[in-house]
């Protein structure tokens, strides 16, 4: 494909038409500064292309110019294999499309059916990835363009090689990868038919699955209603054994009733005679505790009498012995010595606190005094920074006002020239330059009288000034100043005062110490002038050595009678303590003789109901009555175990049990039997084998179906495996074709020491500069740059007259000179084949002096 010419009119910057004309053989550079619509021919060239021109999508809408109400039109004249032809679009909502076919056939087509027919042109006779290939855009210069997918290239490098490229076989190709894609995913799962059978067939195996495992619950309750069958006859014959069992243990039990009365009788007779003698043996045991009694308190009262007596002697004695004298008059001497002592103290540390008084209460008036002084000042000085800030705001803006009025106002220069008086405002002048912000009266007495007033657009800014003087001497009268200079000397003041006042009020605070204010610190030296009293105050030193001394013996003194009190109190307690034992070995005498009285009385009442014989004599005969019951128990026990009274009484309730749990059983033997009967009933109405015969007929069909779609399948996916294999070694052949049509253009760039690795995509992987072998991501940004164009001009080179233009937009902007000179070199090399049409945009017109274009346009 060959572009001969391109006209834009409203399309992106573009306001007017714009005529570019092509070399069909050869090189076009078209240079212009930025946003002159370099870069839109490319974009021209997909959009009328690729969209119908009523197309609404956002690279369309991209186009539209913002400036003006205009719809952005293309026209582009070019040769496409046999086809010469001219293409116009104007893309609006209801854009316009006219098509004109010159040879081989004249053809003209407007609209749609003119889109369609372009399309067909360009399908049958560009390959549009390729056209998309030699596209170097601006923005994009580094990345290599995609070649691996470009069919005229692999024809061209098939060629070379003798063989037949991979892209001739790409319709077989196609076909293979559609059929291969009606049964698999791209990433090889299957899909459509396939996996939908495949779906069925599992749906279908699990209901068959299902059918057969109904038929099979359904043998099982058969089983299980034989084997509760069985079950229950086996127990119900078990039940009627029991129940003779069970029966004739019965019987037997009622034949030993009569001995187990016996014994309850003989147990009745053996529990009252063992009462009687627990009853008679506890009388005994009671006379034998009272005479015990008795002749303990008996012992007890001699022990107690003798401790009254041992103790009455011993407070007799005690009493006896002298006991330390009463220490109370040496310590009230010493007590009142040291009471004087303390005084003389205390006097003179109240003439010391008082001295401390008086100087603290010097300092606190004059601080107070201070204070009082600076309140004053400030009670009359209400002028502070905040308010002397705000009236500096006032005045910088009225000052701003004026000033900005006198610069926009004309000015009246005045000068007299002869003896006669010139007044301004009536205000006689000699020479005089008046700014007219208000109408200003020139006047010569006698002779003229000039009124100048300023122009009515400045009266708003002149009232303005006035309103904001007369804000400022409203603040200034408010605050009671001429100016603002007078309340900063002001606010200096009160500042000072402020600080006086902060500076009194602390030494105030710091004089007043504990003290909350001046009367309380002078009641503080009333009240030391109190202690001191009246008369000449001792000296501290003589007062302090005069109450150490005091002290000192006062303390012997107290520890002196502290042991004497010591010892009375041990004294007093010796006697305390025999004083109680006396009185308590009295109370113990008289406690022993009541109980001995009581023991002797107890005693008396009890022998007079019977005496000591008659009550041993009646515990020996209820021995011998309970010694006969219990041998009469132990008979009719003898007899009952002899016949196993208790292991048949044992074997009757577990035989009785076991009865039951076997009826318990039966019963529900015969529920479980009626309820599997009403199951089988019931399933065997539901079908289940003609479910189970259709289920795995419709198990069989889907079967064979699938067999024969994943025949198929195996077969497409082992063809498309086979294709794709060969596809892939004939690319790897592609390899060493274009490596050598890299090289051959790359060393007239590089120099003879050039060399690249061609990957199976036939990307660029690494060069190699004399020796050096780099990857091409580690290239710097001119490398890559340099490897991208020649990439693109080798495709098209080897394509030939059947490829597309090479466009490069902008490009070289990376390379030193020399390199540049060289791929400039290497493009005319290339143009002059007249194989290749080469178009260079740029906004440096400079980077391609040496280019020599068969075709230039310059861009405004």
């Amino acid at each position: 494909m060959r572009l001969l010419r391109m006209r834009l009119e409203h399309f992106a910057g573009i306001d007017g038409p714009l005529d570019v004309d092509f070399a069909e053989q050869g090189i076009t550079l078209i240079e212009g500064p930025n946003e002159t619509g370099k870069s839109s021919i490319v974009d021209a060239l997909r959009l009328v292309r690729d969209f119908k021109a009523s197309s609404q999508a956002a690279e369309v809408r991209a186009v539209r110019p913002t400036h003006v109400q205009a719809d952005p039109s293309v026209e582009i004249e070019l040769r496409t294999g046999p086809y010469h032809l001219t293409y116009a679009k104007t893309f609006a909502r209801k854009g316009t499309t006219q098509l004109t076919v010159h040879a081989p056939v004249a053809e003209s087509l407007t609209g749609d059916a003119a889109h369609d027919r372009a399309t067909a042109i360009f399908a049958e006779t560009t390959d549009l990835a390729l056209w998309s290939a030699l596209q170097a855009t601006q923005g994009e210069p580094l990345a290599q363009p995609v070649l691996a997918a470009l069919v005229p290239l692999h024809s061209a490098l098939a060629s070379i090689g003798g063989e037949d490229a991979v892209g001739g076989h790409d319709e077989l190709m196609q076909r293979v990868e559609a059929e291969y894609l009606t049964y698999y995913t791209p990433t090889g799962r299957p899909t459509g038919e396939h996996a939908r059978l495949a779906g069925e067939l599992a749906e279908a195996e699990a209901r068959a699955s299902e059918a057969e495992g109904a038929l099979a619950d359904i043998a099982r309750l058969a089983e299980s209603h034989e084997r509760l069958v069985l079950r229950r006859e086996e127990l119900t014959g078990s039940i009627v054994t029991q129940r003779k069992e069970v029966t004739t243990l019965t019987e037997r039990c009622a034949e030993l009733d009569q001995l187990r009365q016996e014994l309850q009788e003989a147990q009745r007779i053996a529990e009252g005679a063992g009462q009687t003698l627990a009853i008679r043996q506890e009388a005994a045991e009671r006379r034998a505790q009272l005479v015990a009694e008795l002749d303990e308190a008996d012992r007890a009262r001699r022990e107690a009498e003798l401790e009254q007596a041992e103790a009455a002697t011993a407070v007799e004695e005690h009493e006896a012995q002298a006991g330390p004298e009463d220490p109370d008059t040496a310590i009230d001497a010493a007590r009142a010595e040291l009471d004087r002592a303390t005084v003389e103290q205390e006097r003179a540390r109240a003439q010391r606190e008082l001295e401390q008084a008086l100087r603290r209460l010097g300092e606190a008036r004059a601080a107070h005094t201070a204070r009082e002084e600076a309140r004053a000042a400030l009670r009359d000085n209400a002028v502070d920074e905040e308010a002397v800030q705000r009236l500096q705001d006032d005045h910088l803006r009225w000052q701003t006002a004026a000033a900005r009025s006198a610069a926009a106002a004309p000015t009246v220069t005045l000068e007299r020239l002869g003896d006669q008086p010139v007044l301004l405002d009536g205000q006689e002048s000699e020479v005089h330059e008046h700014p007219v912000v208000r109408p200003v009266v020139v006047e010569v007495p006698g002779a003229a009288r000039v009124t100048i007033s300023p122009p009515a657009p400045l009266a708003d800014e002149v009232a303005e000034g006035d309103r904001l003087r007369r804000e400022y001497h409203r603040a200034c009268e408010a605050l009671g100043v001429a100016d603002l200079e007078e309340a900063r000397t002001l606010a200096r003041l009160r500042s000072e005062q402020e600080r006086i006042l902060a500076d009194s009020t602390a030494e105030l605070r710091r004089a007043l110490g504990e003290d909350e204010s001046l009367a309380q610190l002078e009641e503080r030296v009333e009240h030391c002038r109190e202690r001191v009293g009246a008369g000449e105050p001792p000296d501290p030193e003589t007062a302090a050595q005069r109450h150490r001394t005091a002290a000192d013996a006062y303390q012997r003194v107290v520890n002196a009678a502290e042991e004497s009190r010591a010892e009375r109190r041990r004294a007093f307690e010796v006697g305390q303590q025999l004083r109680e034992r006396r009185a308590r070995a009295g109370t113990a005498a008289e406690h022993v003789c009541a109980r001995a009285e009581r023991a002797v009385a107890a005693l008396a009442a009890d022998r007079a109901q019977a005496d000591d014989a008659t009550v041993a004599a009646a515990v020996e005969e209820a021995r011998e009555a309970s010694t006969r019951a219990i041998a009469a128990v132990a008979r009719v026990e003898g007899v009952l175990s002899e016949r196993g009274a208790d292991e048949l009484a044992s074997e009757v309730d577990a035989r009785t049990d076991a009865l039951e749990t076997a009826e318990r059983r039966l019963r529900e033997l015969d529920n479980e039997i009626i309820a599997v009967e009403a199951t089988l009933e019931v399933r065997g109405g539901e079908g289940l084998q003609d479910a189970a015969n259709r289920a795995a007929e419709a198990v069989a069909d889907l079967r064979r179906r699938w067999i024969s779609v994943d025949t198929r399948a195996r077969a497409a996916r082992r063809l498309q495996q086979t294709l794709t294999d060969h596809a892939h070694r004939a690319r790897r052949r592609y390899v060493g074709p274009f490596r050598t049509a890299i090289a051959e253009l790359g060393r007239t760039v590089f120099g003879s020491g050039f060399d690249v690795e061609i990957g199976e995509d036939l990307s660029i992987l690494t060069r190699t500069l004399d020796g050096r072998t780099v990857p091409f991501v580690s290239l710097s940004g001119g490398a890559k740059e340099q490897l991208g164009v020649l990439g693109r001009v080798a495709t098209a080179r080897l394509v030939g007259g059947d490829g597309a233009p090479v466009i490069l937009d902008d490009i070289l902007g990376y390379a030193d000179p020399l390199r540049r000179q060289r791929v400039l070199a290497m493009l005319r090399q290339v143009a002059r084949e007249g194989q290749v049409q080469i178009i260079v945009l740029t906004c440096e017109p400079s980077r391609f002096d040496l280019l020599v274009p068969d075709v230039s346009r310059r861009l405004e």
